[in-house]
């Protein structure tokens, strides 16, 4: 059997990586030109649930190497008002979780690391600056078309390029995105003793939610480098950005509360670090002052869309998997770890076709099911954590905040709710 992946981005690569792990011939088509050609974007967090489903993808050395290029661990997740009033904090160490665990804890990577190591030893099997065009089912199995004039023909054709996936249009033209009406305008701040000291200890040790009201809301994360390797002169081969330490930050709103959809695209990342000082006026100085030192070159506007659930389809000899069929805001973590999900189960399902348990529709529709199930139900329920965060509403943010304060009193609950987050 021969598959095809369409887009070298995480969850494609987890899945290459899996087929070639168990001898299935697979090839990567990339529309960047080179391996570095996609230098950008935050650190990002793996869930337990994500480090599973790339741990059963990667071989031992392989994950082995991941998690030693990982930043050091987060250990709580914390929420607080907009004037740093601590509502709950629900730390995984009271439990007794081993945040150094290699698969069961959370990891914070860079996603310009991440790919570096995913990427080893596909060499071969990655092909860049190969725009995909368009697919066609042939007696031979499906045929890749690029803008280049190439082709290539595989038994399965696996669309994993992104929010704008030229496979997902093709083939389910009617599982569209929807603008939710709301952005995010983040940025990043040196995770210094100077910046340690303007916030609470719960800001360098994971994730914290900033309760607000006037339909604003915010979010922070700290990234901590723990990378082990010599990073300059690395015999692994890996590539690594040399951001020091630091927390990321972002404020969401409406369009409309940030000053309308026009002005606000074409705004320098100055002008949107304006906005949001002027937007959070009356938080805690010490949150302004978060800001106020902030660099505007990392300053980023990123519009927050999501996916529409098709309906069941009929499985064929293409697919789709990650961000090309269920993109979602970031606001429940679960991007980039339901990509891997994804990736693990299609890899689990085309073992069973190539061992001659299941035909090749079989396989694909068993991921497919699950699929839609598994990671609709993360779009759906960041949708409502954006619903949320953008709503105007006083009275409903002071019984979520006395709700957050009682849970924290209660030991049984809070418990139980720190356990959740390592499932």
């Amino acid at each position: 059997m021969k598959v095809i992946v369409i887009g070298a981005g995480l969850g494609g690569l987890a899945l290459a990586q899996g087929l070639q792990n168990a001898g299935i011939e697979v090839d990567v088509y990339e529309r960047d030109r080179s391996s570095t050609g996609r230098l950008q974007g935050y650190r990002i967090h793996i869930a337990p649930f994500g480090c599973r489903a790339l741990n059963n993808c990667l071989s031992p050395d392989l994950y082995a190497l991941f998690v030693e290029t990982t930043g050091a661990p987060n250990r709580c997740l914390s929420f607080f008002s907009e004037e740093l009033d601590p509502l709950l904090t629900l730390d995984t160490e009271e439990v007794g979780v081993d945040v150094t665990d290699p698969v069961e804890s959370y990891k914070s990577v860079s996603r310009i690391t991440f790919r570096s190591v995913l990427l080893k030893g596909l060499e071969e099997h990655t092909h860049f600056d190969k725009a995909f065009e368009r697919y066609e089912t042939t007696a031979d199995g499906v045929t890749a078309y690029f803008t280049d004039g190439t082709t290539a023909t595989a038994d399965l054709l696996v669309g994993a390029d992104g929010t704008s996936s030229r496979v997902q249009r093709q083939y389910l033209p009617d599982a569209g995105r929807v603008d939710l009406g709301a952005i995010a305008i983040a940025g990043k701040i040196p995770l210094d003793s100077a910046t340690e000291n303007l916030l609470p200890w719960q800001f360098g040790a994971g994730g914290t939610m900033i309760f607000a009201p006037g339909g604003l809301s915010g979010f922070a994360a700290a990234h901590r480098f723990g990378t082990t390797i010599d990073t300059e002169n690395s015999s692994a081969g890996i590539l690594f950005d040399n951001t020091r330490d630091y927390i990321m930050w972002n404020v969401i709103a409406t369009w409309e509360r940030f000053g309308g959809q026009e002005s606000l695209e074409s705004a320098t990342p100055a002008a949107l670090k304006d906005i949001v000082a002027d937007r959070i006026q009356g938080w805690h100085p010490n949150l302004r002052e978060l800001v106020a030192r902030t660099s505007p070159d990392t300053v980023a506007l990123l519009p927050l869309r999501s996916s529409v659930k098709p309906q069941p389809w009929q499985p064929s000899n293409v697919t789709v998997l990650g961000d090309a069929i269920h993109a979602m805001p970031p606001t429940a973590g679960a991007g980039a770890n339901t990509a891997l999900v994804d990736a693990d189960t299609l890899r689990e399902q085309l073992i069973r076709v190539d061992n001659g348990e299941i035909d090749l529709l079989s396989g694909v529709g068993n991921y497919e099911a699950h699929m839609r199930d598994f990671a609709f139900k993360y779009v759906g329920q960041a949708d409502r954590n954006l619903r949320n965060a953008v709503k105007d509403n006083r009275v409903a943010l002071a019984g979520m905040r006395s709700g957050m304060k009682l849970i924290g009193r209660i030991g049984p609950v809070r418990r139980k709710m720190e356990r959740a987050l390592v499932k």
